[in-house]
């Protein structure tokens, strides 16, 4: 089916003219492509062979729509917006053969690998009428008597839109890389570069099946390290257990490769990888899902997991808590996939937990490591300790000689002696002897402890044993804002000095008197407070063309200095932005103590690391650190009673 010829403002065209099919739509804000219309077995490419075949071409091409629509099918208008119709260019036009004249051969490499082109600057002859005068008149005015015709060779520029259709017409269809192609243009100088590539196709990938658990099959034996030697504090896999829909095989699709295409268009084809049936598997207590990301066998049950050998089945057949305690005889070290895992037991000294959501009923003697998530003792935690990675650690009982770290979340506790503390959030209400690092620190009575946090709220503090409670508040490194202000600042006084210099520029460009009534003139007769006779514009176009390389200078020298005059303006909103942030970084920076009933030691420690700053250290440094009495003019108190309400304040900015 085709429609009406095209539109009028493209005639002359060869024999036969140019047709639009069903398919395309040409219209006052651009061509556009039907998508569902297009034909399967051709697409796009008949149409844009006849096109540039009859001297015509795409105007304000979308190269990426354009390929996109004549090799991957349907890709140009995703589902998911709904959209049945592209703009692949502004309109058609007509491709004249003296400009396709200034495109060169191109030379396709390795039967359509690349393709390679030699850009060079072009000019293009042009024809101009200029005017004979006669003997002045009686007012003085020389009338035109005539027009003389007049050949040349004008610099010109390659455009973008013509190279494609003329790359075409030799060739190359695909792959052609438009940014590196416009800048050459855009350079107009002369460089050889490959225009072009072709893409190799993909390969693609056979289904497979991967296990989604870290545990599959129980396993008693002493787990073998990367070594060689045997792990005789853990076992291979004591306790294969699993949570509710947890998924335990999943089935990875295949995955068709994509084809390439040679810059000639020609199609590379991948090959073919091979399926597998996922539901083959599925056994009792666990059932098949279909996900966004493939086929998996979900646990529908917690509890234990069973292979089966011979019916190849996978099962999850009850729920377990275990309950014997972890010790060396029982289960060894742990390292459990389930998302919630509750202990009854007790956890031996020098045994290892790992997990994510954990609960131990009885005290705790070891180490308990949850992995995003968190950690609730219902009884003491002695001795051991307890490690979360992006959840909170909660000890309903006692902490006597331990360790908890939850560097990102919450720990919480109603009494902890002699303990090392790292949190986000730290609440204790009785702490004795204790490190404690925080960004929040919320205290009831805290005894002989060396504590650092960005806020501090302690209800009454003392010394035990002789040993004061030192506080540390992480105030911020005001000198690193001074120092980055300062040097905006002085970029802001460099770009001072260069406008004034832009500026006497711009006043020696137009001093020259004959130049400066030509710029007045240009003036009024822009604003239309003059209107040129016919005559008086042929003189009007010389004077301009007299004064056209001192209006481009002029021009590019206004040019500069706005662009100096912008980059101070950021300058300025810079500054104002650091200024914003300096103030903003004493919020929350305080230091609350209701009542100081012993040695009490508060002092500023400042730093832009916040409690990272004790992150990582060791043992001995650590509690060293924190111990630090600092300089005498970082100290906010020094006492043993009384009470302290201190809050940061940032200094004054230093003066420019």
């Amino acid at each position: 089916m085709a429609s009406a010829p095209l539109s009028d403002s493209i005639s002359d065209l060869k024999k036969g003219g140019l047709f639009l099919p069903a398919y395309v739509s040409l219209r006052p804000e651009g061509v556009f492509i039907n998508i569902p219309l297009l034909p399967p077995e051709t697409g796009l490419k008949p149409f844009v062979e006849r096109l540039f075949a009859n001297e015509t071409r795409f105007e304000g091409l979308d190269y990426p729509c354009f390929q996109r629509l004549l090799y991957d099918t349907g890709a140009a208008a995703p589902a998911s917006t709904g959209a049945t119709e592209a703009k692949i260019a502004d309109g058609i036009v007509r491709f004249l053969p003296e400009r396709r004249a200034l495109y060169k051969g191109v030379k396709i490499i390795g039967g359509g690998v690349r393709a390679e082109y030699l850009f060079e600057p072009v000019a293009i002859e042009v024809a101009t009428d200029e005017p004979v005068y006669g003997t002045p008149g009686e007012d003085g005015i020389r009338p035109v008597t005539g027009y003389t015709r007049k050949t040349s060779l004008q610099p010109s520029h390659l455009n973008f839109d013509e190279f494609v259709a003329d790359m075409w017409l030799k060739g190359v269809r695909f792959g052609i890389d438009a940014a590196a192609v416009k800048l050459a243009i855009a350079g107009g100088e002369t460089t050889r570069m490959d225009i072009a590539h072709q893409r190799a196709p993909t390969k693609g990938t056979d289904a497979e099946i991967r296990e989604e658990s870290d545990a599959l099959h129980r396993d008693n034996s002493p787990k073998i390290m990367l070594n060689g030697k045997a792990d005789l504090r853990r076992f291979k896999n004591r306790f294969p257990q699993i949570a509710k829909d947890q998924p335990l095989l999943r089935k990875i699709p295949r995955v068709l490769g994509e084809p390439g295409f040679r810059v000639t268009g020609e199609i590379i084809e991948p090959p073919l990888p091979s399926d597998l049936d996922l539901d083959a598997l599925a056994g009792p207590g666990t059932r098949v899902e279909r996900r966004g990301n493939g086929e998996v066998i979900v646990a529908n049950m917690d509890g234990f997991l069973a292979f089966d050998d011979h019916s190849n089945h996978i099962a999850v057949t009850e729920k377990v808590e275990n309950r014997g305690g972890v010790s060396a005889r029982t289960t060894g070290d742990l390292s459990l996939a389930v998302d919630e895992f509750v202990e009854h037991g007790e956890v031996q000294e020098g045994r290892v937990v790992e997990g994510k959501h954990m609960t131990f009923l009885s005290h705790v003697f070891g180490t308990v490591l949850a992995g995003n998530g968190d950690i609730l003792l219902k009884s003491n935690l002695s001795g051991g300790r307890a490690q979360s990675c992006g959840g909170n650690i909660t000890v309903q009982g006692r902490a006597y000689n331990a360790s908890m770290e939850a560097r990102d979340g919450n720990i919480s506790a109603p009494a902890a002696e002699n303990c090392t503390i790292i949190g986000k959030t730290v609440s204790i209400e009785h702490a004795v002897n204790c490190e404690i690092v925080a960004e929040e620190l919320h205290l009831g009575v805290a005894e002989g402890c060396a504590i650092a946090a960005k806020a501090v709220h302690v209800a009454s503090s003392n010394a035990r044993k002789n040993k004061e409670t030192v506080i540390t508040v992480l105030a911020p490194d005001f000198s690193e804002f001074d120092r980055r202000i300062a040097n905006v600042r002085e970029d802001m006084t460099e770009t001072g000095k260069a406008m004034q210099a832009k500026t006497e520029e711009i006043r020696a460009a137009a001093s020259d008197p004959e130049f400066a009534k030509y710029l007045a003139a240009a003036a009024t007769i822009q604003s239309g407070a003059i209107k040129l006779s016919a005559a008086q514009q042929a003189n009007w176009q010389q004077m301009a063309a007299r004064f056209a390389r001192p209006v481009k200078t002029l021009v590019s020298l206004n040019t500069e200095k706005n662009k100096l005059a912008e980059n101070n303006l950021a300058l300025e909103q810079e500054i104002a932005h650091l200024s914003k942030q300096r103030e903003n970084s004493v919020n929350g920076v305080l230091c609350e103590i209701g009542a100081i009933l012993g040695d009490t030691i508060v002092r500023e420690l400042h730093s832009n690391l916040g409690a990272s700053l004790f992150h990582n250290l060791p043992g001995h440094e650590f509690k060293s650190r924190l111990r630090h009495l600092g300089e005498p003019g970082d100290r906010i108190l020094s006492a043993d009673s009384g009470s302290l309400k201190w809050v940061c304040k940032a200094p004054e900015l230093p003066a420019a």
